[in-house]
């Protein structure tokens, strides 16, 4: 079964805070705290698979890792890793919380859709001639958080549309190596399936009825697959 719409949230690593230490020997007190690290940012990559929304349709929250706190010695946080979501090409990224939309539109494309925060500064970069021993620090900012709705429109050289149960999924079947459920009643199949004959993208859209674009039967939102 082809996913083709789903809602998932991500959410950027958040930055490390920076840290309070002092040198500890007699001739030298000044500060030495390091600064915490980047969070990790969220990125999608466009990659040939046309099932790899499959992997959203139980996981729904994804996160990159956190930057880490900054330690004593001048030594800073390490940077959170960064979180990469593949998504077949096609796929349009609706920014839910804000309006904006990404389509993927090639393979290696490699898009920013959560900002890592930056991480705080340590006391080390507080200091001055006035502060030789400063005990300010910061704390790391946020990441940022999305919800995303994926919604995949296929490139489908040829598709099948017409009243539910009246074959177009064996016709499919018949063509390529696919095995699509098949049964005597109608709306078999509830998501478009796929299959190739020779260098053809064949899909089989799920029945339309009379009414379907008032939303009786399973709509007409596959129709952006044709």
């Amino acid at each position: 079964m082809l996913i083709d719409d789903v809602k998932i949230s991500v959410t950027a690593g958040h930055g490390g805070k920076g840290t309070v230490a002092f040198n500890k020997t007699k001739m030298n007190r000044g500060p030495t705290g390091g600064s915490g690290g980047r969070g990790g940012s969220v990125f999608i990559k466009g990659i040939s698979d046309l099932s790899a929304l499959g992997k959203f349709r139980f996981k729904k929250e994804f996160s990159a890792e956190n930057g880490r706190d900054g330690l004593a010695q001048l030594h800073d946080g390490h940077n959170g890793k960064d979180l990469i979501l593949s998504l077949p090409l096609g796929t349009v990224v609706h920014k839910l919380n804000t309006g904006e939309d990404v389509e993927v539109t090639k393979i290696g494309q490699l898009e920013l859709v959560a900002r890592g925060g930056k991480g705080g500064k340590g006391n080390y970069l507080f200091r001055s001639s006035t502060n030789t021993t400063p005990r300010e620090f910061e704390e790391g900012e946020i990441g940022e958080s999305f919800d995303l709705h994926l919604e995949l429109k296929l490139i489908a050289d040829v598709g099948f549309v017409g009243l539910p149960n009246v074959g177009k999924t064996s016709l499919l079947n018949e063509l390529t190596n696919a095995r699509s459920k098949v049964a005597n009643y109608p709306f078999t199949t509830l998501e478009p399936n796929l299959g190739v004959y020779y260098d053809l993208i064949l899909a089989d859209i799920p029945g339309l009825i009379e009414g379907a674009s008032k939303g009786k039967g399973l709509g007409i939102k596959f129709l952006r697959h044709v």
